[in-house]
């Protein structure tokens, strides 16, 4: 029965319905009564240059990105738009948390993430005859990054899986521990070179899950001009050039610039040793007998997938994004524990329950029990994160502080910045791990989308379970043997594509 029938005319009950309807459908929409896109506040860009001589001529220093974005939120408030970006969209900045909640509930099947312009012409032009069309789960966008979604995320994203190479980072770990002491000098400090050592145990790592294989990265005989530090050195330069040509230069979409150039060098370069180590994976992969495959990431993309490209590719991005920053996130917590040593203490103690002896084997269930562990590590990211933002692009129209943004609008979201404001977290600069023990006095509930180390939604970092439980091992074994400390002052960092420390890593380091 329709409405209609159900009030026939001349019903007084049925037209005071039907008035209601049309009263509510009267009212206004949420677009309707937002604020245009051109009134957004923001610089207001110049003719023919527009607001790229913001970005390419020192205007915000994007070498500390964070600053850059405070200095932007100082001058223009909580959601700033720059237009005038060609070749790039226009981007607009958001610092409401509830704006940054807006985008993720309205994602959609197909999250789209502004691609890294470098990256994309790398592999869409300069190599698209070996990367034929996959631009990677970094960069792909629409249904083909669906495809390699789906392709990874029970390979990766799933606890068990991370369990499976508990033993072997395990062993990885315990081999860096017994070096420390051997690379402290008279004053039991660590040498200048502790940030390759670093470096050099997150890239045993990585390729441990990826390949199956180890590199001999930590062996003492290692020499300065091998090829997996030829790999570290060149991911240091991609870094630094990428984030040159992603933020300061856009001369190079038209003029191969002196960074472009270097950029391809070493892409080309990591291209080549990555490529001969996957290759190599793979030939053992053939090799094996039925019931012995499937022990490496590789070799599970490829049980999933009967075309190679696609494993290799994963495994490509693997290398690359799996050194830097695993490397700098262990960094800043010891730089964090060891400006305060009541902290460092309570985790030492915490370790001491699950870790009797010095040499107890840390297994994928002890991790999970060590609460204070992993409250510190957040706690450190929260304050330093890697990655100081996230972005997405709109797919449709959204509303977001009042002004209506419009389909394909790049929209970039500060969470480095967000996470240590007052209106957040009490005490915001204060290393205080206990915020992230549930239950516990200090517990502090903040906007859920304020702090995203990893991301969110079905874009969030592919690598966190690897990344999380390499950080956890050895963290918890250097401080289970070892009393950390820094007497060399704030450390200073630098903006690359993540947030890295400049100084040399000149720990302390006493025998407990």
């Amino acid at each position: 029965m329709s409405l209609r029938a159900a009030f026939p005319r001349g019903r007084s009950v049925g037209r005071r319905f039907f008035a209601t309807v049309a009263a509510v459908d009267a009212r206004p929409t949420e677009w309707e009564l937002a604020r245009p896109y051109e009134e957004i506040p923001g610089p207001k860009p110049i003719p023919v240059v527009g607001n790229k001589h913001l970005f390419m001529f020192g205007t915000y220093d994007f070498s500390s990105l964070t600053e850059a974005f405070r200095k932007i939120n100082t001058e223009y408030g909580d959601i700033v738009k720059f237009s005038g970006m060609e070749p790039r969209r226009d981007m607009v900045v958001i610092y409401n948390a509830d704006d940054i909640e807006t985008i993720f509930r309205n994602e959609g099947i197909w999250p789209e993430r502004p691609a890294l312009q470098c990256m994309k012409y790398y592999r869409e032009t300069a190599r698209k005859d070996f990367f034929q069309g996959i631009g990677g789960v970094l960069n792909d966008q629409g249904e083909p990054w669906q495809k390699s979604r789906t392709l990874v995320n029970p390979v990766m994203m799933q606890p068990k899986t991370a369990k499976q190479y508990s033993h072997g980072i395990n062993q990885v770990a315990e081999e860096f521990i017994a070096k420390v002491p051997g690379w402290r000098d008279a004053k039991n400090e660590m040498p200048v070179e502790f940030k390759n050592e670093l470096h050099k145990w997150a890239l045993e790592s990585i390729v441990l899950i990826a390949l199956d294989t180890r590199l001999g990265c930590l062996d003492p005989n290692m020499k300065p001009d091998s090829v997996p530090q030829k790999m570290i050195t060149a991911i240091h330069q991609l870094f630094t050039d990428m984030h040159i040509l992603e933020m300061k230069s856009m001369v190079w979409h038209f003029i191969p610039t002196p960074t472009f150039k270097r950029f391809i060098k070493n892409s080309d370069l990591l291209l080549e040793i990555s490529y001969n180590y996957i290759k190599e994976g793979m030939e053992r992969y053939k090799n094996k007998k039925p019931d012995e495959k499937g022990s490496s990431v590789l070799e599970k993309f490829l049980e999933r997938d009967p075309d190679p490209k696609r494993a290799i590719v994963m495994a490509l991005d693997m290398l690359f994004a799996g050194v830097d920053t695993t490397s700098h996130a262990l960094t800043n917590v010891l730089l964090h524990l060891s400006a305060n040593k009541d902290k460092q203490t309570l985790l030492f103690n915490e370790l001491k329950q699950f870790m009797p002896k010095v040499d107890t084997p840390l297994t994928y269930e002890s991790l999970q029990g060590m609460k204070y562990l992993k409250a510190c590590i957040k706690e450190s990211m929260r304050i330093r994160p890697i990655a100081g933002s996230n972005a997405r692009t709109t797919h449709s129209e959204l509303v977001l502080s009042g002004y209506r943004i419009p389909k394909n609008v790049d929209v970039l979201f500060p969470n480095g910045l967000l996470s240590t404001m007052e209106k957040h977290y009490l005490e915001p600069q204060k290393f205080i791990p206990e915020r992230w023990i549930r239950g516990g006095e200090q517990a502090h509930k903040a906007h859920p989308f304020v702090t995203l180390p990893f991301g969110h939604g079905a874009r969030k970092c592919v690598g966190m379970r690897f990344a999380s439980m390499e950080l956890e091992m050895l963290l918890a074994k250097m401080v289970r043997r070892f009393e950390w400390d820094y007497k060399y002052g704030p450390m200073r960092y630098q903006t690359t594509m993540i947030d890295a420390p400049i100084d040399p890593l000149r720990f302390t380091v006493l025998d407990r």
